[in-house]
This record gives C-alpha cells, structure tokens and sequence, in this order.
C-alpha cells in the first residue's frame, strides 16, 4: 500500500505545506518534555477537551506567549477519512519519511513536521471536540515529542517505567511481553509506575541518564506521582514471561537491539536513524541492560531493587 491509503480517501491531495482553514482563534501549550508544545488556531471546544485532558500540564494563559515547538490546527472534512472498524484493531500510524519533513496519516488525522528551518508541524481533523478530538491530539503529539527529544539528545521508548522514588528501571518488550503485568506486579509491592506505555530518557547533569515522565499511558491509566523532574535510570530489562524466574546480562549488542525495536515511529525512518543509533549507543553503554523472565506469581519488584547498580 502506498502512503495514507489506509486511512485517506484521497491521499494524493495530501497537504504540500502547513496551512488551511483554522477551527478558531484559540491556543494552549502543554508543558511536556522537550516543549512547551504549542497548539493555535482551536475552537473553544477544542482547547477545552485539552486542558481537560492534560490538566496542569497545560500552561497558564500569562505564558502561552512563550515560544514553543509550534503547531497550526486545521479543518478536515469526514469525508477525507475512511471509515475504519477498531475492534481488535492494533492502532499505528502510517508515516512517510523525506529528509526536512515527515508525513503523517491516522484516524481521522493528517499531519506533517517539518524541519525548515525549526521542528514545526501541522494537524488537520474533522474532530471538533471531546475524547475524540483529544485522542488524535494525543496521537500526533506522540510522535512529535519523540522527534523533538530526539533532537535534545533523549529517546521515547516503548516500556513500563517503575520507580522506587529515587532511581527508575525501564522494563522492554513488545506488545505482550507483559510490560503492563510487570507493572501491576511491581505496583501491588510498593512501586510508583510512571508509565506502561511511554517514557523518556533525557542526559543527566553528570549522574547518566534520567527517566522523565511523560503524559501517556496504556491500560493501567494516568498514575498519580510525585514528579520531580526525572529518575536516574538504574537499568533496563527485556522482558519474558515463563515458568520461573530467570535473569541474565544482555550483551551490548542484544541491549542495543532491543532499545532500537522499543523506540517508535524513529526508529523507522532512515533520515534520522544515525541520530537515533547515537543515543540509543550512549544509552546502552551508560546503563546495565539484562533479559528478565517473570511469572505472575515472581518477587518481581524485589528482583529489580536488588540489581547491581
């Protein structure tokens, strides 16, 4: 399939450039890692639907003026979109890759960045409000954080993220690799779980590489913890699930590998793969990595506390 043909009714008429009919005058800037990301021309609606879903991520009104990574919201007809049946349905966006500039095409969401001369982008829907509106917003802005914390030099990986309070592990693996029941699991023994879906890794100031909290999760939900601007991050593990308990150092290389498969979108597009590689190297050295098989009735939190560091 060509690029947007599961999603666009008419892919060759995909926007050349970021413009089009705002849905109104409005804005909001959320204050997520590697932001503030700012989102203009909304409908009331829409900024409503936002602050309520991101809350005290999004900034007062006194500081909206700042810059941001910037991105111009825009009409789209339903008619632009397929009718789509989710049920069972693994959801991923289709992206077209070129040198200053990414294509992006999703339920009912088009979207482009561009690199010329700074990260900016473009998003058109049809949604006008509510969980709907907020849902494509989320999407889009997934993949937006993971290009401009790439650029600071960080990663967004696909993991849970458990955390003692000080320090935080980040537990790999694919979709049913039991990143969700190791965090259940860790959760009922005393663990804050950052997320089980999405995490940062950011340089640190001389300590290694901190975890940092961003505002996506899967089926465990939004978590109530204390952020205080990053974790350091004491080790990551690919996760299994077997019999009984197993844990074994995972080579540079398998650490490489496995860090590589866990960032998404980036890590599939060839103008920006050198990038990529370079952190995910610096990472890989930086940080113990081993391979974990749990059961569901494993001491699983008690394994990661007592890893060396």
């Amino acid at each position: 399939m060509s690029f947007g043909d599961g999603f666009l009714r008419h892919p060759d008429l995909f926007p050349g450039r970021r413009s089009g009919e705002p849905w109104g005058e409005r804005s909001v800037s959320l204050d997520v890692p590697g932001g503030p990301y700012r989102f203009s021309g909304l409908a009331a609606a829409q900024e409503e639907a936002l602050r309520g879903r991101f809350g005290r991520l999004c900034r007062p009104a006194e500081e909206e003026g700042e810059e941001g990574i910037a991105t111009g919201v825009f009409r789209a007809p339903f008619a632009d979109f397929l009718a789509i049946d989710t049920r069972g349905w693994e959801y991923a966006l289709d992206l077209d890759h070129a040198l200053r500039s990414v294509r992006v095409a999703g339920l009912r969401l088009m979207a482009r960045l561009d690199w010329a001369p700074g990260l900016a982008g473009g998003l058109w829907t049809p949604e006008a409000a509510g969980e709907e509106w907020t849902s494509v917003c989320e999407n889009y802005l997934r993949l937006l954080a993971a290009y401009r914390l790439l650029a600071a030099g960080g990663v967004v990986l696909h993991s849970a993220g458990v955390t003692d309070g000080t320090a935080a592990w980040l537990l790999l693996g694919p979709s049913g690799a039991g990143k969700t029941t190791a965090s259940r699991l860790c959760l009922a023994a005393g663990a804050e779980v950052l997320s089980d879906d999405l995490n940062a890794v950011l340089p640190g100031t001389g300590a290694g590489p901190v975890v940092v909290r961003l505002p996506f999760t899967g089926d465990l939900g939004a978590r109530d913890v204390r952020d205080e601007g990053g974790w350091p991050l004491r080790g990551v593990l690919r996760l299994r699930q077997g019999p009984r308990e197993e844990l074994a150092p995972l080579s540079p290389a398998s650490a490489l590998a496995a860090l590589v498969a866990a960032a998404p979108s980036v890590n599939r597009d060839p103008f920006r793969r050198e990038a990529l590689l370079a952190v995910l190297e610096r990472l890989a050295r930086a940080v113990p990595a081993w391979e974990l098989t749990f059961s569901l009735g494993a001491g699983l939190w008690s394994i990661l506390k007592t890893l060396p560091q």
